[in-house]
């Protein structure tokens, strides 16, 4: 498995308008929808928390040069080993690239005006509003659950901004490094495998670091976020684990 692509799990996004979603409301039963995901994009303040439940690591660089936080959820591509027989993620944390879902951003490249969309294909979205949560009063105005997503949203693509300058430092700082982890099963070799395609914090590079390049990383709580990164690689055993069961239960 190759983490390099995130599979978007948005397939017809439309803005969110009077006219169109006058009567449509919001009820997300599950997580089917994110069910192929392998890895999952995080914010850098979502780190420490996502931490305590998945590995986390960083992609390799895209087209800019950018690396972005992944949550690891599946060791084999288009399998999401999270998810429970409801389809729901058996976690105590569940990402904001998830939570957010069926809306997202979207705006012209480089440009500053972005607009509110929703995935019409989504079976979250009620056309009727017969059941869910309405995204506009009878009035036609935004309901307070549709101004709770917008908020939701500016905060989400705030936190966004913070975490590409988060991993730009990294970057700068030459801490990342390319990284392959051998994954075997007992009793079912046949299913061994590498995951390639991913980057983590170098401890030698980190300890390297000047008192100066430090107590910069220190007052950005920068150090933090790596500490739980590098913590969380032990996580990896409990996916494996979680494969493991379902290859024995197959």
């Amino acid at each position: 498995m190759y983490v390099t692509k995130q599979l978007m799990i948005y397939e017809d996004i439309q803005p969110v308008t009077n006219d169109q979603h006058r009567n449509a409301a919001i009820k997300v039963t599950d997580h089917s929808f994110a069910s192929e995901l392998t890895s999952i994009p995080l914010l850098a303040t979502e780190i420490t928390m996502a931490a305590a439940e998945y590995p986390v690591i960083f992609s390799a660089p895209n087209e800019q040069g950018e690396h972005t936080p992944l949550a690891i959820v599946g060791v084999e591509q288009g399998e999401n080993l999270m998810l429970n027989s409801k389809q729901a993620f058996d976690a105590r944390y569940v990402p904001a690239f998830i939570r957010r879902y069926p809306f997202v951003f979207a705006g012209a490249e480089g440009g500053e005006k972005l607009t509110l969309c929703v995935d019409a294909a989504s079976k979250a979205l009620i056309a009727d509003g017969s059941e869910g949560n309405r995204l506009f009063d009878d009035n036609g105005e935004q309901s307070e659950f549709l101004k709770e997503i917008l908020k939701f949203l500016q905060d989400y693509q705030y936190r966004a901004e913070m975490t590409k300058v988060f991993c730009k430092q990294l970057k700068d700082l030459d801490l990342l490094e390319p990284m392959q982890a051998n994954i075997e099963f007992r009793n079912n070799e046949d299913k061994n495998m590498s995951i390639k395609g991913f980057y983590t914090v170098k401890r030698e590079k980190l300890k390297a670091l000047t008192d100066e390049q430090a107590l910069d990383l220190f007052k950005r709580d920068g150090l933090e976020l790596i500490f739980a990164h590098l913590q969380s690689l032990d996580n990896l055993n409990l996916l494996i684990e979680r494969k493991h069961e379902k290859l024995a239960a197959a």
